[in-house]
């Protein structure tokens, strides 16, 4: 439960993100250079553009033309870019860029005072370029403003650089066994390539670790009472053996992630659902959508990963060898030695991540955007709420 300070202090800051929006609908401001950010896609203009995409480059970015794609926890854009300057300068310039803000109230409420786009930013700025193998897209610039929640990102737009991709979307897209494997893969390129390093007590410092993430969370967007409502809302399709553990998923979440913090961390990417995943040319599997960095262990990721990919047959028929086959990963990236055998039960403990995001995203408030269709979020905690039961996630966690 959050105590009356914490509760003042989100009010605070509903105050301030709902002034801040106030402000730009009612006088909007012409964003020129970096040190402004736009209060949307629709705000950027040729000035800022070419200072966030053109720099290094003799060249600059004349007209700005903007197509909607979608919204939700953020809004989603694509900006359609018109250069002027030399040949091989604009040669080497995107054409188009993919675009993440957060131009409603309730979108900076999810991803503005969260910090969530401004932790993506950095993951594009300072932790993408170290990990050169692993697949994610490519980020151009980002900028956030805490104090009006205003935030966008600029990011490759894969539709448009890369051929055969396709995105996930646990609706339609079949996970094959190929593609399990290679989620896998990739999860073990993020964990195991920081892995214990010194490197995120210096210059990574600032990503926070996975316990203060949701401690933050809980304050900022009232995970707890969300996630008992959303628990309500899916009640007909959570089996009848955890009806009554509808208390503990919040508390048992929060001592998986005591345990999360004990052993070596690396570079976790938190919010590894179905719908966060692109695959190339059919098998291979990178992850975009990098707002809820953290640092952890690998565990608590590759069990929400499989949750969601995989049907509840696959997953039971899967997972023991998946597991094996991580741990087996992350030693060769990281030269650290993994156990299978300790690796699983870290596996076993780490379900109520995953089950707890989908009832908080069913469980949304008035206020808050529309973060994913209710048969999404319903797919998504019907596959994790049986993992939890055939994984005896509550009594493996009473046993830590």
């Amino acid at each position: 439960m959050t105590d009356v300070s914490t509760q003042f202090a989100s009010l605070r800051r509903v105050a301030r993100v709902a002034q801040g929006v106030l402000k730009d609908a009612v006088a909007p401001t012409r964003p020129l250079t970096l040190d402004d950010v736009p209060a949307s896609a629709a705000d950027v203009t040729p000035e800022w553009a070419t200072a966030a995409v053109c720099s290094g480059t003799a060249a600059r970015v004349i007209a700005v033309r903007r197509e909607p794609v979608s919204d939700g926890t953020s809004g989603r854009s694509r900006l359609h870019l018109t250069y002027e300057g030399p040949a091989d300068d604009v040669a080497e310039l995107p054409a188009t860029v993919f675009v993440k803000d957060a131009p409603s109230f309730g979108n900076r409420m999810q991803v503005g005072i969260t910090g969530a786009i401004w932790a993506e930013t950095r993951f594009y700025r300072d932790v993408r370029p170290l990990i050169p193998d692993l697949r994610a897209p490519r980020g151009y610039f980002g900028a956030s403003d805490r104090s009006t929640g205003r935030a966008l990102v600029l990011l490759e737009d894969m539709d448009r650089t890369r051929s055969g991709v396709t995105y996930g979307d646990i609706r339609t897209v079949y996970t094959t066994r190929a593609m399990a494997e290679s989620l896998v893969d990739n999860l073990a390129i993020l964990h195991g390539s920081f892995l214990g390093s010194p490197r995120l007590e210096s210059e990574l410092r600032w990503i926070i670790t996975s316990k203060a993430l949701q401690v933050h969370l809980n304050a900022a967007v009232d995970v707890e009472k969300r996630t008992l409502v959303g628990f309500d809302r899916a009640r007909g399709i959570i089996p009848a053996a955890l009806h009554g553990r509808r208390n503990d998923v919040q508390p048992g979440l929060m001592r998986a992630l005591e345990l999360d913090a004990l052993g070596p961390l690396g570079i976790v990417h938190t919010d590894v659902h179905s719908g966060n995943w692109f695959a190339q040319d059919g098998e291979r599997m990178g992850l975009y959508d990098w707002a809820a960095l953290a640092r952890g262990q690998g565990s608590r990721d590759l069990a929400y990963a499989l949750m969601s990919a995989l049907t509840i047959e696959d997953r039971r028929t899967w997972e023991r060898s998946l597991v094996e086959l991580y741990a087996e990963r992350v030693g060769e990236v990281s030269g650290i030695g993994q156990d299978p055998e300790t690796v699983w039960t870290a596996y076993r403990r780490q379900t109520l991540h995953g089950f707890g995001y989908w009832l908080y995203t069913l469980g949304q408030g008035m206020l808050q955007p529309s973060m994913q269709p209710d048969e999404v979020s319903r797919i998504n905690i019907e596959r994790m709420a049986q993992a939890v039961l055939d994984l005896e996630t509550f009594e493996a966690l009473s046993r830590a």
